[in-house]
C-alpha cells in the first residue's frame, strides 16, 4: 500500500479576475503613500497658487479676486525683471560649465582604469553634500580672508570682496553652484558613456577616424538622450536655486544675486503680498516647461526621423 504525504497545503485557485483584482488592489495599497504625498504636497498647493495668483492677498485677509492684475503687474516691475535677468545669467553661468567640465571628465573616467571607481566616488562628494552646509563652506571660502582671496594672492592679485561686489557676487554663487553639481553630472554622463556600443568606436578607428573626429561625430550625437536629462535638470535646478543666493548674499548686493525664488520669497513673506508671489511662481514654473521643451525639440530632433 503507498501513502501519499501532503507536506504543503494546496493552494486555492483563483480566477483570472479574482487574481487580477487582488494584484490591483495590492498595488494600490502600495502606491497610496506616495499618492498622499503628491496630493497633499504638490497638487493641493499647486491649485491653490494658481487661484491665489488671481487675487490680492496679503496671508492675514482674505483673497481677492483680481483677475489678470498681478501678471499686469509683472509687466511694470523693475524688481522682477531684474530677478530674471540675473536668474538667466545664473542659469546659463552654471549650467553650461558644469556640463562642459562634467563631459571632459566623464570621457577618461567611463574608461577602465586602476584607480578610475575611486576617483568616481571622489567627484560624487560635493553632490552628496547637504546644500546649506556647502553654501556655509563657501561662504568662509568667499570671506576677506578665506581661501579664494588666499589663492589669488599666490599669483599677486588683491583680494576680492566676492560676495559684497555686485560684479563679483553672481559669480561667486555660480562657482559654488558648478562645484556641488559637477559631480553628479560626472556620473550620469559616465554611465552614459559606458553603454555605448564599442562596436561602434572599433568600426571607426578601423575606419581612420581619430580621437577628435569620433568624439564630436559618433560620441556626442549617441549620448544625446543622456545630454538632453543632465540639461534639463541642471537648468530646473539653477532657475529654482533658492539656497546659496539666500545664504551666502541674502539676495545682494544692490539686487545683483536676487534670483526668481528669492524674489518671489521675499514677496510673498516679506511684503505678505502672496497673490503676486503666486503670479511670480506660475511665470517660473512656465518659463522652466517651455525651456525643458525647447531643450526636447532641439536635443531630440531627427532622432527617430
Amino acid at each position: 500500500m503507498t501513502v501519499s504525504l501532503r507536506l504543503v497545503p494546496p493552494i486555492a485557485r483563483v480566477s483570472g479576475k479574482g487574481q487580477r483584482w487582488a494584484e490591483a488592489r495590492t498595488g494600490g495599497l502600495l502606491a497610496l503613500p506616495a499618492a498622499v504625498y503628491f496630493l497633499v504636497f504638490w497638487l493641493v498647493p499647486f491649485v491653490v497658487a494658481v487661484y491665489l495668483s488671481f487675487t490680492s492677498y496679503d496671508l492675514a485677509g482674505t483673497p481677492e479676486w483680481t483677475g489678470l492684475a498681478n501678471y499686469r503687474r509683472m509687466l511694470g516691475d523693475p524688481g522682477f525683471w531684474n530677478s530674471a535677468r540675473v536668474t538667466a545669467a545664473y542659469t546659463v553661468g552654471s549650467v553650461v560649465p558644469s556640463i562642459v567640465l562634467g563631459l571632459a571628465i566623464a570621457v577618461p573616467l567611463s574608461k577602465p582604469g586602476r584607480y578610475n571607481a575611486f576617483l568616481r566616488g571622489l567627484v560624487m562628494i560635493p553632490a552628496a553634500m547637504p546644500l546649506v552646509a556647502t553654501s556655509m563652506v563657501w561662504s568662509v571660502i568667499f570671506a576677506e580672508k578665506g581661501l579664494a582671496n588666499a589663492l589669488i594672492g599666490l599669483v599677486g592679485a588683491e583680494p576680492k570682496p566676492w560676495l559684497t561686489d555686485e560684479g563679483l557676487a553672481l559669480w561667486a554663487l555660480v562657482i559654488m553652484t558648478t562645484w556641488k553639481h559637477l559631480g553628479l553630472f560626472v556620473i550620469i554622463l559616465t554611465a552614459g558613456l559606458q553603454g555605448l556600443p564599442l562596436s561602434v568606436f572599433e568600426a571607426a578607428e578601423l575606419d581612420g577616424a581619430g580621437p577628435v573626429r569620433i568624439f564630436y561625430r559618433i560620441t556626442l550625437p549617441l549620448l544625446r538622450r543622456t545630454l538632453l536629462f543632465v540639461l534639463v535638470i541642471a537648468v530646473v535646478g539653477a532657475m529654482q536655486s533658492f539656497v546659496p543666493a539666500f545664504l551666502l548674499t541674502k539676495g545682494g548686493p544692490a539686487g545683483a544675486t536676487e534670483v526668481l525664488p528669492l524674489y518671489l520669497w521675499a514677496t510673498g513673506f516679506g511684503f505678505e503680498r502672496m497673490g503676486y508671489a503666486s503670479a511670480i511662481a506660475m511665470v517660473l514654473l512656465v518659463a522652466m516647461l517651455a525651456l525643458s521643451l525647447v531643450q526636447f525639440r532641439v536635443l531630440r530632433g531627427g532622432e527617430d526621423g
